[in-house]
C-alpha cells in the first residue's frame, strides 16, 4: 500500500485541499464497493494510487479551459470523472453509464464530495443529444468501438491544451483497424515511464483530435 506522500509525489502542484478531497473519494469508493461493484476488490487496499493517482496523469496531459464540457464515457467508479472533477473546478463533468446502480452510487459520493461541477447520467453517451468538447474513457472497450459511441457528441474546437476530441486510457497495441485507416493518436503519454512503475507497462494516455469518424 502506497504513503500519501508516494501517491502525490508526481503531482506537487496539487494544492492541500486537493489532496485531501481526493483522498477522501479514495475513501468513499472503498466504502462504497463494499455494496455496489464499481472496482476490482483487489485494488481496494490501495485506491488512492492504483485508481486515483492512476487517473490523475490526466491533468499533466490536459489543461482545460473554463466551461469546457467532459463527457466521461463508462465512467465505472467514476474514473476518471470524479477526479477530473475536483482537480478541474473549471470544467464541468458529465459521467456516463447504462447501470442504475452505479450512477446511484457515484451520484452519492459527487453530493459528499460536494462538487458542484459533476453529474452522472443513467445513460449511454449515444443516446444523448448534447455535445461536448472532450470524451475521456478508461479501457471502456475497443477504441473503434469508442469512436462509434460517441463521434456525433464532440463537438470541433479547442476547449483547452488540446483539440478537441478523445482522451483515452488504453492498455496494449493500438487496434489493427485503426493502424490500418492510419487513425493514429495525436499525442500519448507512457504511464509506466511517467509513474517509474512496471505494474504500468503498455498502458498509455492517448489524444485524438475530433475529426468525422
Amino acid at each position: 500500500m502506497h504513503t500519501q506522500e508516494e501517491i502525490f509525489a508526481r503531482f506537487p502542484e496539487l494544492s492541500q485541499e486537493i489532496r485531501e478531497k481526493l483522498m477522501l473519494f479514495a475513501e468513499l469508493l472503498k466504502k462504497t464497493n463494499a455494496r455496489v461493484n464499481l472496482i476490482s476488490r483487489k485494488d481496494e487496499d490501495d485506491i488512492a494510487y492504483r485508481h486515483v493517482a492512476f487517473c490523475l496523469s490526466i491533468c499533466k496531459f490536459l489543461t482545460p479551459n473554463k466551461g469546457a464540457r467532459i463527457a466521461d464515457v463508462g465512467t465505472g467508479g467514476g474514473l476518471p470523472g470524479i477526479v477530473m472533477a475536483i482537480v478541474w473546478p473549471q470544467a464541468e463533468i458529465f459521467m456516463f453509464d447504462g447501470v442504475g446502480r452505479k450512477i446511484e452510487a457515484i451520484s452519492q459520493i459527487i453530493k459528499e464530495l460536494g462538487l458542484k461541477n459533476a453529474v452522472a447520467k443513467k445513460a449511454r453517451i449515444e443516446e444523448t443529444k448534447e455535445v461536448f468538447d472532450y470524451a475521456t474513457g478508461r479501457s471502456v472497450c475497443a477504441l473503434p468501438m469508442f469512436f462509434n459511441f460517441v463521434k456525433k457528441s464532440i463537438r470541433k474546437g479547442k476547449a483547452g491544451s488540446l483539440e478537441n476530441g478523445v482522451i483515452y486510457f488504453k492498455g496494449g497495441e493500438l487496434e489493427e483497424e485503426l493502424v490500418k485507416k492510419n487513425i493514429l493518436p495525436d499525442k500519448e503519454m507512457k504511464l509506466d515511464e511517467f509513474f517509474e512503475d512496471k505494474n504500468y507497462e503498455g498502458k498509455r494516455l492517448l489524444h485524438f483530435k475530433f475529426f468525422k469518424r
